[in-house]
């Protein structure tokens, strides 16, 4: 008698048994490929250290900058002409140290760090014609 009520258990307690396994069993959610660590590091509000113009310190042109990255976005105050208020960018293909701003403007990550972030590019106004407008800039940056 107990061999025939424990046949008739024995599919149901497999039946729950398995159920318990499957629904206990969490998915890990997928790493995150390294375009998007990259642009974690990125995203922040970045502000003025130092800014070099054809290696001139022209930091006190940009008193206040600063620089909101935002995913793909990004926002400036006191940007002055190297830096439009806003716009968005992406990495050049499989780059993730050369960023293409949405003027055509092409911006290497010479440092990037928790605290700290280097970009150097060159800019080339229309209308270039002094010092801190056009040229070889580089922009240290601190969080």
């Amino acid at each position: 008698m107990k061999r025939k009520n424990l046949q008739k258990s024995a599919p149901l307690s497999l039946l729950i048994l398995m159920l318990v396994f499957t629904f206990s069993c969490k998915k890990k959610a997928p790493e995150p490929d390294e375009k998007t660590i990259q642009q974690g590091k990125l995203s922040a509000t970045w502000s003025v250290n130092e800014v070099e113009n054809d290696g001139s310190d022209v930091t006190d042109q940009f008193t206040g900058f600063t620089l909101t990255i935002n995913q793909l976005n990004y926002s400036t105050q006191n940007g002055g002409n190297p830096w439009p208020s806003s716009g968005t960018y992406d990495f050049k293909g499989t780059d993730l140290f050369t960023l293409l701003r949405s003027d055509g403007t092409e911006i290497k990550i010479e440092e990037l760090t928790s605290t700290t972030l280097v970009l150097s590019f060159n800019y080339t106004s229309v209308n270039g014609r002094t010092l801190g407008v056009t040229g070889d800039f580089t922009f240290s940056l601190t969080k």
